[in-house]
């Protein structure tokens, strides 16, 4: 073999093993970003040898973006009906039957207060008198005298949309409730505030900076999505994450 013909092989090799490592882009739920993917990240790319583009832009924007054609996997923090209604409030009405739901973990959504809050429990109609504005001051549960302040995770999370469904029972959030760019966010607002509440996703609570207070428990899945089966490279990368949350 003369050393063009050599050269020609090891230039279509390359070619073939650069065809084979694809740029996915994931984007939806902070809280799958977060407690899952993130720190997974590195050790997915290691194993799989694809390149991900990952943005937390909330359930909602999530399934938007992989039905418009503009991502490869949804991060989905709740049941596909209820992310549904958040890809509603983000501008699309998505047909949930063409998605497939790969779930990789067990979540909770937990309602925290400042520390310096006395009220350690609340039940479901009076944290939904609260986000509704029925309840306004923190003395009718046995707090202080004190205007309570809701934040809540921005209005296409899936963490927003799971209570909505769950604890408003379908009721619209009030005009007061202060919606964050992030549940992160919220649990964040709340550790400086020690009028706040808010419904956020466990892995974002900080000891010390947000209490929780005892109520039911939410559970959720976290999960990642595709429309339709996923092809090879997306097949992979979820097949990594599942396997990286299994073993933490």
């Amino acid at each position: 073999m003369n050393k063009f013909s050599i050269a020609c092989t090891a230039a279509l090799l390359a070619m073939a093993s650069g065809a084979q490592a694809d740029v996915l882009k994931i984007t939806g739920a902070s809280t799958v970003l977060n407690v899952v993917v993130a720190p997974a990240k590195a050790a997915v790319e290691k194993g799989t040898g694809h390149t991900l583009q990952i943005i937390g832009s909330g359930t909602g924007k999530g399934l938007v973006d992989l039905f418009n054609g503009d991502s490869d996997i949804a991060m989905v923090s709740e049941p596909m009906d209820i992310a549904a209604d958040a890809a509603a409030v983000a501008g699309k009405k998505i047909d949930a039957s063409k998605v497939k739901f790969f779930e990789l973990r067990k979540d909770e959504i937990v309602f925290v207060v400042h520390p310096n809050n006395p009220v350690s429990k609340l039940s479901w109609e009076q944290i939904r008198d609260m986000h509704l504005g029925k309840i306004k001051n923190w003395k009718e549960v046995g707090g202080k005298d004190q205007a309570i302040v809701v934040y809540s995770d921005s209005t296409t999370g899936g963490t927003r949309a799971m209570i909505k469904k769950l604890v408003l029972g379908g009721a619209e959030f009030g005009p007061d409730v202060k919606p964050q760019t992030s549940v992160k966010r919220a649990a964040e607002m709340v550790g400086t505030d020690e009028a706040g509440l808010a419904g956020v996703g466990k892995g974002f609570v900080e000891e010390g900076k947000d209490k929780i207070v005892q109520t039911k428990r939410i559970e959720r899945p976290l999960a990642l999505v595709t429309l339709g089966e996923p092809k090879p490279a997306a097949r992979a990368v979820i097949d990594a994450f599942a396997k990286e949350a299994k073993a933490h």
